[in-house]
This record gives structure tokens, C-alpha cells and sequence, in this order.
């Protein structure tokens, strides 16, 4: 008994579980003295709990029946502090059978409990958040817990004593690989990684795990348990983004930065693009990629602040390979930021658009021919329709007048009419005359009779007669000359109605043809017009091409101070003596680009009017080519107003 209290607490009980004795161990191990155990019931050092419990009492008739009693169990020291002790009750009989009191053997197992507890914990905690499944050494299914069950769609019956093989693609499961697999677990080699398995009716599973060969006390491996979690959609997420990220790098040109602007890395789409190699940008800054002046500039510094800010930043960039080679790009800068939220890195993305942009200078110098030839036919329509305007004036006043000789015509031939009748009364007249001369003529010679008759009582009656006689041929000699003036009268009258007939019947032919002339001109004048509108439709059309395709270049507001806009105005340019019709195709807060067809006549400085509105700007020549003529404005603020007008 000496040895046994040397190494292991003891106490004694009475059957009724009165404390009689207990060891030196013992009463360090509680905390008590002797004196302040002795005599107590063994309920001193059980919880609470416990005391009034069913099972404690059934384990005090188990030990007075003589039953003893093994295990870990929880006490409570003095302060109410928990021990855990690994201790054996055993009941002491007396020679007839009886229990006459209890020695208990205690050895404190607290520490061991604890790291139990401990364990126990984090393998509840493991199987409550980790499929778990357990294998023999040669891979036949033990167990598996719930969560692994669900992640595969089995029930414990359907994989219980099957092969691990049951979830592995049949190609792989016949491989070597899978069966060196299981023989360095059956080593007791551990392995971990990301494993794709099949689950139930196929489908395929993605679990991030480590197989754990578990040893006996000897080292040897006794079986396999395996840890997994469930990664099949974050697999499917991360596969899909792989799968993005390498059509990104196959199919765009790709460049890393330090937030500095330090170039980290490139792939070969962007080295093609510039010309470089690798070494020969890595670790140099972005700006060798853009116009020396533009790099020293405050617009380039900020680009890369609000880079470094996050900002995301995308449009058309022309940047500059080896040998200065200029190279568009549409691009994107993406700042790339760690879990923390800490920016780590510039990505961009970018299209090689070279070619496109040379086919959209292709496109827009042949949109500004056909602006100018669709310029040049408006001007010309406009002249036309001016002209026939003009011709349309001409011929309502050649209408006029030809109305005006019609009717005039018309009062000559009445006249002429009413000249045949007097001409016709005339001759009545002279006709009447004529007949009373004769009748004049012929009492003269009566007379002249009776007076030879009268003899010389008739002589001065004769000369008198022989006087009457010679007036009355001299009266029917004028009366035959006025018949014969009146008959060639009548023959005039007669030719002059002829020909006013002749002529009023040419006015009338000429007064249809000028009726019809002046009818297909004002037709004319307004299928001129019709023209005149669509031209000038086209060409707004055509600057609307134009104006498109300079949109195409939405970033070069990071290489431009000035922003230009396309325009189509009609203005004229003031010169010494009457002014030069232009229109202003490109406008600029500090100046615009002309198009004048009489640029030669176009001074070095010189008044531009906007015609819709009436503005006025004064202008310096900064280029001429051909009739494209580009100027400065001398007021900018007013150009301002201007641009906020249109």
C-alpha cells in the first residue's frame, strides 16, 4: 500500500460514501486537507449537477452490491475548480460478502482529458463543416460522414465497403498513376490537392482535400481518412475566368503596371504590337509609350493619378512603338486591387486598331472630297437655280409684253376695220359726187344749147355754162381720183388686216410658246430648288460620316488640349470691296478648318460671319492646302460661345 500511495491518489469510502481516509495525492490533487474531508459524503466533490441524478445514485448501488466501477471522470476540487481523473472504484468485502467500504485509485488525467476535449472539438468542428470518408489501406470505403454523402449524392449503404474507385473517372481508375496513388497512402504517405471526382449518375464533383493515413501506437498506417471540401463551383468559376483570361490573352494585346506605371510584364500580342521585346520594356515606365511632350505634361500626370485613385479608365489611345512607330490602340486600364483592398496593379487590355484607323483617315479624306464635290454641285445647283429663277423673271416679263403687243394688235386690226369702212364710205361718197358732176355736166350742156338758141341774149349765160361745164370735169376728174385713192386705200386696208391677221395669229403662237416656256421654267425653278435642298441634305449627310467617323477617337481628349467637333456652317470671309462664301468644317475652341472654293482670294487675316447667325470672328491663316484653309481665332472666349450655340 506504501508503493501504491506513492504514485497514485486513494481514497476510502463507507458504503454510504462517507469519506474515511484519503492519501496524501489524493488531498493535493482536490486541494483539501484531511480534516476538511473526513467525515463529508462523497458529494463533496461531484458537480452539482450530478448529484441528484439517476445515474449517480445507480452508481452507488453498483458499487454496494460489490460492483467496481472504471472510467474517466469529472470532479470538482476545492474553489470549485473541474479536475478529470482516471480512477477505479473497488468495493472491499468482508468474509461473508459484504461491502464493508470502497477504495478508489485515482490517477488526475485533467491535462489529457483537455487535449481530448480538445481534439474531440476540432473533430466535431471537422465534420460538421468538411466532408469526411474513411478507407482502408487498400482503398475500401469505412464510413463517411454526412456532409461528403451530400457532396457526392450516395447514402452510407451505397459506398459503405465499395472501392474509393467508385468516384473516380473509369480512365483514370484503370491508370497507373491511381494505383501508385493508393500504395503511397498505404506507405502512410499523405497527399493533398484539388481532385476531381463522380458523383452519383455522373455528375462531376471538385474537392480541394488531403488523404491521411492514420498510424497505430507502433507507426504502422491502419487506415485512410480523408478531409475534403466541396470546391466544384469555385472550380467551375476559377475555370471559367482561366478559360476568359487566356481567350483575353490569345485575342488581345495584354501589359501589367506597378502603380507607378512601371511596366511588369507584357504577353506576345503586345510586344507585336509596339515592336519590343520584353527585356526591353520591363521595368521601363509607360511613358515610352507616348509622345515625349505629352509625357511632361500635367494631363499625363493626372491620367496616372486617377489610375492609382481606381479609376477605371478606356477609349482609343495612339501610343508609339520602336522606332516611333505610331500605333492606335482601344484600350482599357483596370486597376487590380488585393483582397485588403490595396491597389496592386494597372492591367491593360488593348486591340491593335492601326489599320483600322488607317482606313478611317482613308475614309474620312474621301468623305472630305465628297463634300467638297458635293459643295461644289450644291454651289453649282444654287447658281442654277438662281439662273433659272432669273430666266423665270424674263419670261413672265417677255409674257407681258407679248400680251401687250397681242392686244395692241388686236386695237391696230380694229382700227384697220373701221379704215376699210370709212375707205368704203368714201367711195360711196365719191361715187354720189361723181354722179352729180355729171349730172352738172350735162345741164352745162343744156345750158350752153339754150343759150346758142338765146343768141346774143344768151351769150354771157353761155360762158357762164361753158364755166359750170368745165367744173363740173374738173369735179368728176378729182372724183375719179379720190375713187381711185379710196379703191387703192381699200386695197392697203385690206393687205394691213391681212397681215395684222398674219401677225396677231404669230402672236398667239408665240404667246403659247411663251406660255409654255415660262411654265416648264417655273417647273424648272422648283425641281432646281428640290435639288438644291437635297444637295445641301447630302452634304449635311456627308459631314454627319465625317462627324461619326471622328468619334471613333474617344480617347485622344488625353493627347488634345483643344476638342474638335465636326461642322458643316455656311460663313462668309470679309475682303476689301464684298466678302468670299466658305463653310466651317472643323471648329475648335481656339480656331476652325475652312473650306473655300476661291482660297487664293483668301487674305492672311480677315473677318469670318457665320451666316445662320450673324457672328463675327476675327481670323489668322495658320495653314493653307488647297481649299482647305485653317485658322486661328483671335477670341477664343467668343469661339466658346459659339460651340455652347450650336
Amino acid at each position: 500500500m506504501a508503493a501504491i500511495d506513492k504514485s497514485r491518489a486513494r481514497i476510502e469510502f463507507a458504503p454510504d460514501g462517507t469519506v474515511l481516509a484519503a492519501n496524501a495525492l489524493f488531498l493535493d490533487l482536490m486541494g483539501y486537507t484531511l480534516a476538511e474531508v473526513k467525515g463529508q459524503h462523497h458529494t463533496l466533490f461531484v458537480p452539482a449537477s450530478d448529484r441528484d441524478g439517476d445515474a449517480y445514485r445507480a452508481f452507488w448501488d453498483a458499487l454496494r452490491r460489490g460492483e467496481a466501477q472504471t472510467r474517466e471522470f469529472k470532479r470538482i476540487a476545492k474553489g470549485s475548480r473541474e479536475v478529470w481523473i482516471q480512477a477505479t472504484y473497488n468495493p472491499v468485502l468482508d468474509r461473508v460478502g459484504r461491502v464493508i467500504r470502497i477504495v478508489k485509485f485515482a490517477s488526475d488525467a485533467t491535462a489529457q482529458v483537455l487535449r481530448n476535449i480538445d481534439h474531440d472539438g476540432q473533430l466535431d468542428a471537422l465534420h460538421r463543416s468538411q466532408a469526411v470518408i474513411e478507407f482502408a489501406l487498400d482503398g475500401t470505403i469505412l464510413t463517411a460522414n454526412q456532409n461528403f454523402l451530400d457532396a457526392v449524392g450516395y447514402s452510407l449503404d451505397e459506398v459503405q465497403g465499395h472501392h474509393h474507385g467508385l468516384f473516380v473517372d473509369p480512365t483514370e481508375r484503370e491508370g497507373g498513376t491511381y494505383r501508385e496513388f493508393w500504395a503511397k497512402l498505404a506507405r502512410g504517405e499523405f497527399a493533398t490537392g484539388e481532385f476531381r471526382r463522380i458523383a452519383k449518375g455522373g455528375r462531376e464533383v471538385w474537392i480541394q482535400a488531403t488523404y491521411n493515413p492514420i498510424r497505430d501506437r507502433d507507426g504502422k498506417p491502419v487506415k485512410v481518412v480523408k478531409f475534403a471540401t466541396d470546391i466544384t463551383d469555385q472550380k467551375l468559376q476559377t475555370t471559367d475566368a482561366a478559360g476568359q483570361l487566356a481567350a483575353v490573352n490569345r485575342s488581345q494585346a495584354v501589359i501589367q503596371f506597378a502603380p507607378d506605371g512601371t511596366v511588369l510584364d507584357a504577353n506576345a500580342n503586345f510586344l507585336t504590337a509596339v515592336g519590343y521585346r520584353i527585356e526591353e520594356i520591363r521595368g521601363h515606365h509607360h511613358a515610352m509609350f507616348v509622345e515625349p511632350g505629352y509625357a511632361q505634361t500635367p494631363e499625363y500626370a493626372a491620367f496616372w493619378d486617377r489610375l492609382r485613385g481606381g479609376d477605371f479608365s478606356s477609349g482609343m489611345f495612339q501610343r508609339f512603338g520602336k522606332g516611333g512607330r505610331a500605333v492606335w490602340i482601344q484600350a482599357s486600364y483596370n486597376p487590380i486591387f488585393d483582397p485588403s483592398g490595396r491597389l496592386t496593379k494597372i492591367v491593360k487590355y488593348a486591340t491593335d486598331v492601326t489599320a483600322n484607323m488607317e482606313a478611317r483617315s482613308v475614309a474620312v479624306q474621301a468623305a472630305e472630297r465628297t463634300l467638297d464635290n458635293v459643295q461644289a454641285v450644291t454651289d453649282a445647283a444654287e447658281t442654277m437655280n438662281a439662273a433659272a429663277q432669273e430666266i423665270s423673271r424674263s419670261m413672265a416679263q417677255s409674257k407681258t409684253a407679248v400680251d401687250d403687243i397681242h392686244g395692241r394688235t388686236g386695237e391696230a386690226d380694229a382700227a384697220t376695220e373701221r379704215l376699210r369702212t370709212a375707205a368704203g364710205a368714201m367711195g360711196g361718197v365719191a361715187a354720189v359726187i361723181a354722179g352729180i358732176a355729171q349730172q352738172i355736166n350735162l345741164l352745162a350742156l343744156n345750158a350752153t344749147i339754150e343759150a346758142a338758141r338765146a343768141g346774143a341774149a344768151g351769150r354771157g349765160f353761155a360762158v357762164v355754162a361753158a364755166e359750170v361745164k368745165d367744173l363740173a370735169g374738173q369735179a368728176a376728174a378729182a372724183t375719179n381720183r379720190i375713187s381711185g385713192e379710196v379703191t387703192g386705200m381699200q386695197a392697203v386696208s385690206a393687205e394691213v388686216a391681212t397681215t395684222l391677221a398674219s401677225i396677231t395669229a404669230a402672236i398667239g403662237t408665240i404667246s403659247a410658246h411663251v406660255d409654255g416656256v415660262s411654265a416648264s421654267m417655273d417647273e424648272q425653278t422648283r425641281g432646281t430648288g428640290e435639288i438644291l435642298v437635297s444637295m445641301r441634305h447630302a452634304a449635311e449627310g456627308v459631314s454627319s460620316i465625317s462627324t461619326s467617323l471622328d468619334d471613333w477617337t474617344v480617347g485622344m481628349e488625353e493627347r488634345r488640349n483643344e476638342r474638335r467637333t465636326r461642322v458643316l456652317l455656311p460663313a462668309s470671309i470679309h475682303v476689301p470691296g464684298g466678302h468670299i462664301a466658305c463653310s466651317i468644317r472643323d471648329l475648335s475652341d481656339g480656331g476652325a478648318r475652312l473650306h473655300v472654293r476661291m482660297h487664293a482670294q483668301v487674305p492672311e487675316r480677315f473677318e469670318l460671319t457665320v451666316d445662320g447667325d450673324g457672328r463675327r470672328f476675327s481670323c489668322e491663316v495658320r495653314q493653307r492646302s488647297g481649299a482647305s484653309v485653317n485658322v486661328q481665332f483671335l477670341q477664343a472666349a467668343e469661339t466658346r460661345i459659339l460651340r455652347v450655340a450650336l
